[in-house]
Protein backbone atom coordinates (compact mmCIF):
# COMPACT_ATOMS: atom_id res chain seq x y z
CA UNK A 1 0.00 0.00 0.00
CA UNK A 2 0.76 3.51 -0.18
CA UNK A 3 0.73 4.59 3.41
CA UNK A 4 2.95 1.76 4.24
CA UNK A 5 5.19 2.43 1.32
CA UNK A 6 5.62 6.20 2.61
CA UNK A 7 6.42 5.32 6.69
CA UNK A 8 8.88 2.89 5.16
CA UNK A 9 10.76 5.80 3.83
CA UNK A 10 10.22 7.39 7.15
CA UNK A 11 14.21 7.55 7.74
CA UNK A 12 14.69 9.31 4.49
CA UNK A 13 11.93 11.77 5.12
CA UNK A 14 13.49 12.65 8.47
CA UNK A 15 16.32 13.03 6.94
CA UNK A 16 15.06 15.38 4.04
CA UNK A 17 13.81 17.34 6.61
CA UNK A 18 16.22 17.61 9.45
CA UNK A 19 17.96 18.95 6.56
CA UNK A 20 16.35 21.43 5.12
CA UNK A 21 15.25 22.53 8.66
CA UNK A 22 19.34 23.62 9.16
CA UNK A 23 19.25 25.20 5.91
CA UNK A 24 16.37 27.00 6.79
CA UNK A 25 17.37 27.71 10.25
CA UNK A 26 21.04 29.30 9.49
CA UNK A 27 19.56 31.55 6.69
CA UNK A 28 16.35 32.84 8.41
CA UNK A 29 17.65 32.64 12.57
CA UNK A 30 18.86 35.86 12.70
CA UNK A 31 15.32 37.28 12.33
CA UNK A 32 13.68 34.84 14.89
CA UNK A 33 15.09 37.68 17.75
CA UNK A 34 17.60 34.53 18.79
CA UNK A 35 20.68 35.32 20.61
CA UNK A 36 24.25 34.68 18.68
CA UNK A 37 25.01 31.79 21.55
CA UNK A 38 21.60 30.58 21.20
CA UNK A 39 21.68 30.04 17.20
CA UNK A 40 24.97 28.34 17.76
CA UNK A 41 23.87 25.99 20.48
CA UNK A 42 20.63 25.23 18.20
CA UNK A 43 22.38 25.24 15.18
CA UNK A 44 24.83 22.61 16.76
CA UNK A 45 21.63 20.83 17.36
CA UNK A 46 20.14 20.70 14.09
CA UNK A 47 23.29 19.68 12.80
CA UNK A 48 23.95 16.43 15.59
CA UNK A 49 20.19 15.76 14.37
CA UNK A 50 20.48 15.76 10.58
CA UNK A 51 24.25 13.69 10.67
CA UNK A 52 22.72 11.08 13.21
CA UNK A 53 19.13 10.88 10.37
CA UNK A 54 21.76 10.62 7.68
CA UNK A 55 23.60 7.71 9.56
CA UNK A 56 20.65 5.70 10.39
CA UNK A 57 19.39 5.49 6.66
CA UNK A 58 21.39 2.86 6.00
CA UNK A 59 20.12 0.77 9.73
CA UNK A 60 16.97 -0.83 7.80
CA UNK A 61 15.14 -1.69 11.33
CA UNK A 62 13.19 0.54 12.50
CA UNK A 63 12.27 0.94 16.28
CA UNK A 64 10.81 3.01 18.83
CA UNK A 65 14.27 4.46 19.69
CA UNK A 66 14.33 6.29 16.32
CA UNK A 67 10.72 8.46 17.34
CA UNK A 68 11.73 8.33 20.77
CA UNK A 69 15.42 10.09 19.18
CA UNK A 70 13.02 12.33 17.51
CA UNK A 71 11.37 13.28 19.72
CA UNK A 72 14.40 14.52 22.10
CA UNK A 73 16.10 15.91 19.56
CA UNK A 74 12.61 18.60 19.35
CA UNK A 75 12.65 18.63 22.68
CA UNK A 76 16.56 19.93 22.94
CA UNK A 77 15.90 22.16 19.84
CA UNK A 78 12.86 24.16 21.40
CA UNK A 79 14.87 24.10 24.80
CA UNK A 80 17.60 27.04 23.53
CA UNK A 81 15.01 28.78 23.81
CA UNK A 82 11.62 28.13 24.81
CA UNK A 83 10.17 31.45 24.40
CA UNK A 84 11.02 31.88 20.57
CA UNK A 85 11.10 28.10 19.36
CA UNK A 86 8.11 26.91 21.26
CA UNK A 87 5.82 26.65 18.64
CA UNK A 88 8.38 24.27 17.08
CA UNK A 89 6.37 22.02 19.10
CA UNK A 90 3.95 21.15 15.87
CA UNK A 91 7.12 18.99 15.06
CA UNK A 92 6.45 16.65 17.70
CA UNK A 93 3.29 15.31 16.16
CA UNK A 94 5.40 13.55 13.04
CA UNK A 95 7.20 11.24 15.39
CA UNK A 96 4.22 10.69 17.63
CA UNK A 97 1.98 10.04 14.70
CA UNK A 98 4.00 7.58 12.85
CA UNK A 99 4.94 5.28 16.74
CA UNK A 100 1.08 5.38 16.78
CA UNK A 101 1.05 3.89 13.34
CA UNK A 102 4.01 1.49 13.16
CA UNK A 103 4.23 -0.14 16.24
CA UNK A 104 2.30 -1.38 19.53
CA UNK A 105 -0.68 0.51 21.14
CA UNK A 106 1.79 0.21 23.88
CA UNK A 107 5.09 2.03 22.50
CA UNK A 108 2.70 4.06 20.87
CA UNK A 109 1.50 5.97 23.83
CA UNK A 110 5.21 5.09 25.76
CA UNK A 111 6.68 7.66 22.92
CA UNK A 112 3.84 10.02 23.70
CA UNK A 113 4.02 9.70 27.47
CA UNK A 114 8.30 10.90 26.65
CA UNK A 115 7.36 13.92 24.64
CA UNK A 116 4.58 14.91 27.08
CA UNK A 117 7.45 15.01 30.01
CA UNK A 118 10.26 16.21 27.84
CA UNK A 119 7.84 19.21 26.87
CA UNK A 120 6.61 19.44 30.60
CA UNK A 121 9.75 19.55 31.82
CA UNK A 122 10.07 22.99 29.44
CA UNK A 123 7.49 24.71 31.19
CA UNK A 124 9.05 23.58 34.78
CA UNK A 125 12.59 25.03 33.17
CA UNK A 126 11.27 28.13 31.74
CA UNK A 127 8.78 28.34 34.94
CA UNK A 128 5.90 28.81 32.65
CA UNK A 129 3.29 29.06 35.68
CA UNK A 130 0.83 31.25 34.30
CA UNK A 131 -2.86 30.98 32.86
CA UNK A 132 -1.49 31.02 29.47
CA UNK A 133 1.24 28.82 29.61
CA UNK A 134 -0.94 26.22 31.28
CA UNK A 135 -3.38 26.38 29.24
CA UNK A 136 -0.40 26.09 25.78
CA UNK A 137 0.83 23.24 27.84
CA UNK A 138 -2.48 21.45 28.09
CA UNK A 139 -3.55 21.72 24.28
CA UNK A 140 -0.22 20.97 23.33
CA UNK A 141 -0.78 17.69 25.65
CA UNK A 142 -4.16 17.39 24.28
CA UNK A 143 -2.83 16.95 21.08
CA UNK A 144 0.33 14.80 21.33
CA UNK A 145 -2.19 12.01 22.64
CA UNK A 146 -5.62 12.87 19.97
CA UNK A 147 -2.35 12.61 17.16
CA UNK A 148 -0.98 8.85 18.27
CA UNK A 149 -4.64 7.87 18.82
CA UNK A 150 -4.72 8.64 14.52
CA UNK A 151 -1.85 6.90 13.69
CA UNK A 152 -3.26 4.06 15.73
CA UNK A 153 -6.72 4.36 14.11
CA UNK A 154 -5.17 4.04 10.85
CA UNK A 155 -3.18 1.42 11.24
CA UNK A 156 -6.24 -0.08 12.70
CA UNK A 157 -8.24 0.25 9.61
CA UNK A 158 -5.22 -0.72 7.40
CA UNK A 159 -4.61 -4.30 9.20
CA UNK A 160 -9.15 -4.63 8.62
CA UNK A 161 -8.55 -4.04 5.19
CA UNK A 162 -5.98 -6.45 4.53
CA UNK A 163 -7.90 -9.19 6.41
CA UNK A 164 -10.87 -8.37 4.49
CA UNK A 165 -8.49 -8.17 1.65
CA UNK A 166 -6.92 -11.54 2.61
CA UNK A 167 -9.99 -13.07 2.91
CA UNK A 168 -11.40 -12.51 -0.37
CA UNK A 169 -8.50 -13.99 -1.65
CA UNK A 170 -8.83 -16.92 0.18
CA UNK A 171 -12.49 -16.88 -1.00
CA UNK A 172 -11.20 -16.85 -4.55
CA UNK A 173 -8.66 -19.42 -4.06
CA UNK A 174 -11.10 -21.82 -3.11
CA UNK A 175 -14.42 -20.83 -5.48
CA UNK A 176 -11.42 -21.66 -7.83
CA UNK A 177 -10.74 -24.96 -6.54
CA UNK A 178 -14.56 -25.96 -6.49
CA UNK A 179 -14.72 -24.98 -10.22
CA UNK A 180 -12.27 -26.95 -11.62
CA UNK A 181 -13.14 -29.87 -9.08
CA UNK A 182 -16.85 -29.49 -10.70
CA UNK A 183 -15.19 -29.65 -14.52
CA UNK A 184 -13.43 -32.19 -13.66
CA UNK A 185 -16.17 -34.23 -12.49
CA UNK A 186 -18.34 -33.56 -15.24
CA UNK A 187 -15.18 -34.40 -17.69
CA UNK A 188 -14.63 -37.75 -15.66
CA UNK A 189 -18.66 -38.22 -16.10
CA UNK A 190 -18.14 -37.70 -19.64
CA UNK A 191 -15.29 -39.98 -20.22
CA UNK A 192 -17.17 -42.72 -18.32
CA UNK A 193 -20.16 -42.49 -20.12
CA UNK A 194 -18.82 -43.09 -23.68
CA UNK A 195 -17.39 -46.64 -22.89
CA UNK A 196 -20.20 -47.37 -20.61
CA UNK A 197 -22.42 -46.55 -23.41
CA UNK A 198 -20.55 -48.73 -25.86
CA UNK A 199 -20.73 -51.77 -23.55
CA UNK A 200 -24.40 -51.75 -23.10
CA UNK A 201 -24.91 -51.50 -26.49
CA UNK A 202 -22.87 -54.38 -27.24
CA UNK A 203 -24.65 -56.47 -24.52
CA UNK A 204 -28.06 -55.36 -25.54
CA UNK A 205 -27.19 -56.61 -29.16
CA UNK A 206 -25.39 -59.89 -27.99
CA UNK A 207 -28.99 -60.02 -25.60
CA UNK A 208 -30.89 -60.43 -28.81
CA UNK A 209 -28.94 -63.04 -29.74
CA UNK A 210 -26.16 -62.22 -31.80
CA UNK A 211 -22.64 -63.29 -30.26
CA UNK A 212 -20.71 -61.38 -32.90
CA UNK A 213 -17.12 -61.47 -31.97
CA UNK A 214 -16.87 -57.71 -32.60
CA UNK A 215 -19.32 -56.76 -30.29
CA UNK A 216 -17.15 -58.92 -27.30
CA UNK A 217 -14.26 -57.45 -28.38
CA UNK A 218 -15.57 -54.36 -28.09
CA UNK A 219 -16.62 -54.94 -24.64
CA UNK A 220 -13.45 -56.06 -23.61
CA UNK A 221 -11.77 -52.74 -25.15
CA UNK A 222 -13.83 -50.47 -23.83
CA UNK A 223 -13.91 -52.36 -20.51
CA UNK A 224 -10.17 -52.09 -20.33
CA UNK A 225 -10.32 -47.96 -21.30
CA UNK A 226 -12.39 -47.53 -18.86
CA UNK A 227 -10.30 -49.33 -16.09
CA UNK A 228 -7.18 -47.33 -17.14
CA UNK A 229 -9.22 -44.03 -17.25
CA UNK A 230 -10.22 -45.17 -13.46
CA UNK A 231 -6.54 -46.15 -12.53
CA UNK A 232 -5.58 -42.92 -13.69
CA UNK A 233 -7.87 -40.52 -12.07
CA UNK A 234 -7.13 -42.59 -8.95
CA UNK A 235 -3.46 -42.02 -9.41
CA UNK A 236 -3.63 -38.51 -9.68
CA UNK A 237 -5.76 -38.06 -7.06
CA UNK A 238 -4.37 -40.37 -4.27
CA UNK A 239 -1.11 -41.86 -5.56
CA UNK A 240 0.03 -44.74 -4.08
CA UNK A 241 3.18 -44.32 -1.35
CA UNK A 242 5.55 -46.56 -2.61
CA UNK A 243 9.06 -46.56 -0.49
CA UNK A 244 11.75 -44.72 -2.27
CA UNK A 245 15.13 -46.50 -3.49
CA UNK A 246 17.93 -45.60 -5.85
CA UNK A 247 16.64 -45.92 -9.27
CA UNK A 248 18.86 -46.06 -12.67
CA UNK A 249 17.74 -42.99 -14.63
CA UNK A 250 19.36 -44.51 -17.73
CA UNK A 251 18.11 -48.60 -17.43
CA UNK A 252 14.05 -46.58 -16.67
CA UNK A 253 14.55 -44.37 -19.92
CA UNK A 254 15.68 -47.66 -21.56
CA UNK A 255 12.87 -49.78 -20.68
CA UNK A 256 10.65 -46.60 -21.90
CA UNK A 257 12.57 -46.64 -25.08
CA UNK A 258 12.08 -49.80 -26.02
CA UNK A 259 8.07 -49.47 -24.91
CA UNK A 260 7.48 -46.60 -27.37
CA UNK A 261 10.44 -46.86 -30.23
CA UNK A 262 8.30 -48.90 -32.58
CA UNK A 263 7.99 -46.76 -35.67
CA UNK A 264 9.71 -43.81 -34.55
CA UNK A 265 13.23 -42.60 -33.96
CA UNK A 266 13.68 -42.10 -30.13
CA UNK A 267 17.46 -40.85 -29.57
CA UNK A 268 18.86 -41.13 -25.74
CA UNK A 269 21.55 -38.92 -24.88
CA UNK A 270 22.57 -39.72 -20.81
CA UNK A 271 25.50 -38.03 -19.46
CA UNK A 272 27.32 -39.86 -17.03
CA UNK A 273 25.10 -42.71 -14.86
CA UNK A 274 22.61 -40.27 -12.75
CA UNK A 275 20.72 -42.28 -10.17
CA UNK A 276 17.38 -40.61 -8.07
CA UNK A 277 15.61 -41.37 -5.20
CA UNK A 278 12.65 -41.85 -5.74
CA UNK A 279 9.19 -44.16 -5.90
CA UNK A 280 10.76 -45.87 -9.38
CA UNK A 281 7.36 -46.57 -10.12
CA UNK A 282 6.05 -43.05 -9.37
CA UNK A 283 9.33 -42.13 -11.81
CA UNK A 284 8.95 -44.70 -14.37
CA UNK A 285 5.07 -43.80 -14.56
CA UNK A 286 5.71 -39.64 -15.31
CA UNK A 287 8.55 -39.81 -17.74
CA UNK A 288 6.70 -42.30 -19.49
CA UNK A 289 4.03 -40.39 -19.85
CA UNK A 290 5.73 -37.74 -21.32
CA UNK A 291 7.64 -39.86 -23.75
CA UNK A 292 4.35 -41.49 -24.52
CA UNK A 293 3.11 -38.20 -25.38
CA UNK A 294 5.63 -37.06 -27.34
CA UNK A 295 5.76 -40.25 -29.21
CA UNK A 296 2.37 -39.60 -30.46
CA UNK A 297 2.72 -35.71 -31.23
CA UNK A 298 6.14 -36.42 -33.01
CA UNK A 299 6.40 -36.83 -36.78
CA UNK A 300 9.47 -39.10 -36.87
CA UNK A 301 11.67 -38.59 -33.90
CA UNK A 302 11.87 -37.75 -30.02
CA UNK A 303 15.13 -36.85 -28.14
CA UNK A 304 15.35 -37.51 -24.69
CA UNK A 305 18.25 -35.78 -23.12
CA UNK A 306 19.49 -36.18 -19.40
CA UNK A 307 21.66 -34.23 -17.74
CA UNK A 308 22.88 -33.28 -13.82
CA UNK A 309 23.46 -29.51 -13.11
CA UNK A 310 23.46 -27.48 -9.58
CA UNK A 311 22.62 -30.38 -7.50
CA UNK A 312 19.62 -31.43 -9.71
CA UNK A 313 18.44 -33.62 -12.47
CA UNK A 314 17.34 -32.75 -15.59
CA UNK A 315 14.99 -34.52 -18.26
CA UNK A 316 14.21 -32.78 -21.88
CA UNK A 317 12.11 -34.44 -23.89
CA UNK A 318 11.78 -32.98 -27.16
CA UNK A 319 9.60 -33.93 -30.56
CA UNK A 320 9.78 -32.52 -34.25
CA UNK A 321 5.91 -32.70 -34.34
CA UNK A 322 3.47 -28.83 -34.51
CA UNK A 323 4.38 -28.09 -31.03
CA UNK A 324 1.80 -26.68 -28.56
CA UNK A 325 -0.26 -23.57 -29.09
CA UNK A 326 0.77 -20.66 -26.71
CA UNK A 327 -2.62 -20.57 -24.90
CA UNK A 328 -2.61 -24.30 -24.48
CA UNK A 329 0.31 -24.05 -22.53
CA UNK A 330 -1.05 -23.16 -19.29
CA UNK A 331 -3.63 -25.61 -19.63
CA UNK A 332 -2.06 -28.92 -20.90
CA UNK A 333 -1.11 -30.45 -17.32
CA UNK A 334 -4.80 -29.91 -16.10
CA UNK A 335 -6.56 -32.92 -15.83
CA UNK A 336 -8.16 -34.04 -18.54
CA UNK A 337 -6.92 -31.21 -20.55
CA UNK A 338 -6.31 -33.32 -24.50
CA UNK A 339 -6.44 -33.06 -28.40
CA UNK A 340 -5.96 -35.92 -28.73
CA UNK A 341 -8.74 -38.90 -30.10
CA UNK A 342 -7.07 -41.45 -27.66
CA UNK A 343 -5.89 -40.04 -24.36
CA UNK A 344 -7.47 -39.80 -21.72
CA UNK A 345 -5.74 -36.15 -20.80
CA UNK A 346 -4.52 -37.74 -17.49
CA UNK A 347 -0.90 -38.22 -18.57
CA UNK A 348 0.34 -34.90 -17.94
CA UNK A 349 -1.61 -34.03 -14.71
CA UNK A 350 0.12 -37.20 -13.40
CA UNK A 351 3.56 -36.33 -14.28
CA UNK A 352 3.34 -33.01 -12.92
CA UNK A 353 2.29 -34.22 -9.62
CA UNK A 354 4.78 -36.98 -9.71
CA UNK A 355 7.31 -33.88 -10.08
CA UNK A 356 5.88 -31.74 -7.85
CA UNK A 357 5.85 -33.83 -5.15
CA UNK A 358 9.44 -34.91 -5.27
CA UNK A 359 10.49 -31.12 -5.13
CA UNK A 360 10.76 -31.05 -8.48
CA UNK A 361 9.34 -28.87 -11.20
CA UNK A 362 8.13 -29.21 -14.76
CA UNK A 363 7.56 -27.00 -17.85
CA UNK A 364 7.17 -26.92 -21.39
CA UNK A 365 8.67 -24.76 -24.02
CA UNK A 366 9.26 -24.71 -28.09
CA UNK A 367 11.60 -27.22 -29.24
CA UNK A 368 14.46 -26.54 -31.87
CA UNK A 369 13.53 -29.40 -33.67
CA UNK A 370 9.97 -28.07 -34.12
CA UNK A 371 7.79 -29.28 -31.61
CA UNK A 372 7.47 -29.48 -28.22
CA UNK A 373 10.12 -29.48 -25.54
CA UNK A 374 9.02 -31.09 -21.69
CA UNK A 375 11.89 -30.35 -19.34
CA UNK A 376 11.54 -32.39 -15.89
CA UNK A 377 14.13 -31.31 -13.05
CA UNK A 378 14.19 -33.47 -9.68
CA UNK A 379 16.75 -32.44 -6.77
CA UNK A 380 19.95 -34.53 -6.38
CA UNK A 381 20.91 -35.84 -2.68
CA UNK A 382 24.18 -36.70 -1.68
CA UNK A 383 23.56 -40.60 -1.97
CA UNK A 384 22.61 -39.47 -5.52
CA UNK A 385 25.76 -37.22 -6.16
CA UNK A 386 28.15 -40.28 -5.03
CA UNK A 387 26.65 -42.04 -7.49
CA UNK A 388 27.32 -40.28 -10.27
CA UNK A 389 31.17 -39.04 -9.76
CA UNK A 390 31.70 -43.71 -9.36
Amino acid sequence: MQVELTFSNYKILRFAFSFALLVAFSIFAGTAGLTSNTQILAAIILFIYTTISFITIFISRITVFDTILDVSFISAFIFTDFNKLKYFSILYLFPLFFSGFKFSNFYGYVVTFIAIAEYFSLFIFYKEYDQTGFLNFLLNAVAFIFITAAGIKLKQQIEKQQRYIKKLEEEKRVSEVYKRLYRISAELAHEIRNPLASIKAAAELIAEGNPNPKLLKMIKEESERLNKLLSDFLLLSRPKESEKVVVNVKDILLRIKELYGKGKNIILNVSDNPRLVISEKSFESAVSNIVKNAVEWSREKVVISVYTMNDKLFIEVEDDGKGIDEEDKEKIFEPFFTKSSTGTGLGLAIAKRVVIENGGNIFVEDSSLGGAKFVLTFPLGRENESNNSR
